[in-house]
């Protein structure tokens, strides 16, 4: 082992001394000061964090006509070399443990079992630490034990032995949700799990991976620690525009700031957030995300009054393998946010989350809920059940993946939403209200949706779906898929309870237009009879009437 090491030093020294000259990389200015115009080279890199913090009327800009200037956090590396023992693999000295990767501006993923995104492991729970499980190798201690504890969650702990098949975890919050008994669950972060392309490992001092094209790093590797490279937290009235950012744990920190405007700025590649808002007035314009670990922009719970418009989202919660994400826009707890005209595709979980007096609208949704499930395009719920005030109106959602995913999500208790003019289209499902009341859901278009257009899902102890109104929407079923399906704890006694029906369309009504509890299926005509009353409902393809309905159930 020692001769290995020396030989590679010395042949570490040989590349270094023969390597060309790598490309000028600057420094990040420091001591901003209030009030300054800070102007970046076009096309240049700058390599560290960009202090705004606590600064007042400042403006960070690229000066230039070739190309926005760079921003990154990350670190090069140099002086790789082919490795002795597995000429598939280079190698690079480096001290410090990276918690990010990446090769020519493509994110490397840390070395996994087994390797591929949708393959998990199966586990049997023995105790809330213990985890009993077969695994190839076992040299397993300081691993990382990723599991899925939910349809939307996903947790992580460290391993601490491995000893006949058992796994003892190291202790942490789980948040309630811990191992189940029966787990499903993927392991990182040791050098035998290093064997494909477009992985990594750090391990005794070395840097090791397999390139992606099988040739060497040199000149275009970079490492992330935790970082940011903005912190603009705690400032006011900052403006930042005309960057590009990449390989940032943190993409731009704007936690308790005030007045904070992002406009025409790329982030790529981000671990944790690409952006995080918090105070007020933070007004976000053109904003182009591709690719996070976790989370697209979210906010703090104590944001007010954000603005989020004409910005393109993809690959949020994407890179690597699967982790815990939120979404790609995320508002948990904070309120008076207007989201607007952005485009998001190809997200592992949540399109847009939104909570109270908020604005959604014209916002395009394409392949949401591509990783976790229980999941939906645009999510809102209210567990303290005080009015929402929020406006879902005039987007479209389209293509989101498994099976409790739809379009529209009002979950736990949401009330005081107007759901208005908007497109659902070739989801899972169209909308789901769990035990949700007091919605009104009005000129939306419901079209080829899988299991149901519209989920009435009452769990609570109480009665708690009722007063929702389902006016003037058109639902086109092209298959024979359940218009409504009224489910509830309580049997069928609160369903006809669940929400007014009025003027709406029905085009190629199904045979079994709704799924009712303690009913089964029901015709058109069933349903009027047994749940609502829907004078004014209007069907749109000629022959097709309520009666008519009925006869094609009878057949």
């Amino acid at each position: 082992m020692v001769r290995l090491m020396v030989l590679m030093q010395l042949m570490l020294v040989l590349v270094m001394l023969n390597s060309p000259a790598v490309a000028t990389l600057l420094p990040m200015p420091t001591t901003v000061r209030d009030g300054e115009k800070v102007f970046l080279e076009c096309g240049r890199t700058y390599v560290g964090e960009l202090d705004l913090s606590n600064r007042r009327d400042v403006t960070v800009t690229t000066r230039g006509e070739c190309g926005s200037a760079i921003i990154t956090p990350a670190q090069p590396v140099s002086g790789w070399i082919n490795n002795p023992r597995d000429p598939r693999l280079w190698s690079a000295r480096l001290d410090a443990v990276p918690l990010q990767f990446e090769v020519a501006g493509q994110f490397l993923t840390l070395a996994h079992h087994p390797n591929n995104p949708g393959q998990w492991l199966q586990g049997q729970k023995l105790s809330p630490l213990q985890l009993k499980a077969k695994l190839p190798e076992s040299a397993m201690v300081g691993a990382t034990l990723v599991w899925r504890a939910a349809d939307w969650l996903i947790q992580t702990r460290t391993i601490t032995r491995y000893e006949n098949q058992i796994l003892q975890l190291a202790p942490g919050d789980d948040e309630g949700l811990g191992l189940l008994p029966e787990t499903e669950f993927y392991v990182e972060g040791k050098r035998w799990m290093l064997d494909s392309p477009g992985e990594w490992i750090h391990a005794d001092g070395w840097l090791h991976v397999w390139s992606l094209d099988g040739k060497s790093p040199e000149g275009r590797a970079w490492v992330t620690q935790r970082s940011r490279a903005i912190n603009a937290s705690g400032s006011q009235n900052v403006n930042i525009h005309h960057l590009k950012i990449f390989a940032a744990t943190l993409g731009i920190d704007g936690s308790d700031s005030r007045n904070l405007a992002i406009s025409d700025v790329d982030i790529t590649n981000s671990r944790e957030e690409a952006i995080l808002i918090g105070g007020s007035g933070a007004k976000l314009h053109r904003i182009r995300i591709n690719g996070t670990v976790q989370n697209g922009i979210r906010a703090n719970d104590d944001a007010r009054d954000v603005i989020i418009a004409d910005s393109q989202i993809d690959g949020v919660g994407m890179l690597g393998m699967p982790r815990r994400s939120k979404g790609a826009i995320v508002f948990e707890a904070a309120r008076g946010h207007t989201i607007q005209r952005n485009r998001i595709t190809n997200t592992a979980y949540i399109g847009i989350r939104v909570f109270r007096q908020g604005i959604v609208t014209d916002n395009v949704i394409d392949r949401a809920c591509l990783r976790l499930g229980d999941c939906g395009g645009i999510y809102t719920f209210a567990r303290d059940r005080q009015s929402l005030d929020t406006l879902i109106g005039r987007n479209k959602i389209t293509h989101l993946q498994g099976r409790m995913s739809h379009a529209i999500y009002l979950d736990d208790f949401a009330n005081g939403v107007t759901v208005r003019g908007n497109q659902l289209t070739h989801n899972p499902g169209g909308m789901q209200l769990h035990n949700g009341f007091g919605n009104l859901i009005t000129q939306n278009i419901f079209s080829d949706n899988l299991h149901e257009h519209i989920l009435f899902n009452e769990t609570a102890s109480f009665a708690s779906i009722r007063r929702n109104r389902i006016e003037g929407n058109q639902f086109i079923s092209r298959r024979e898929t359940p218009t409504f399906r009224l489910w509830s704890h309580h049997g069928d006694k609160n369903v006809r309870h669940f929400a007014e029906f009025e003027n709406n369309t029905y085009v190629s009504t199904p045979s079994h237009f709704a799924e009712v509890e303690g009913h089964g299926h029901l015709s058109y005509k069933a349903w009027q009879a047994t749940v609502v009353d829907e004078p004014n409902a209007r069907f749109s393809m000629p022959g097709i009437s309520p009666q008519l309905a009925g006869e094609r159930q009878k057949k």
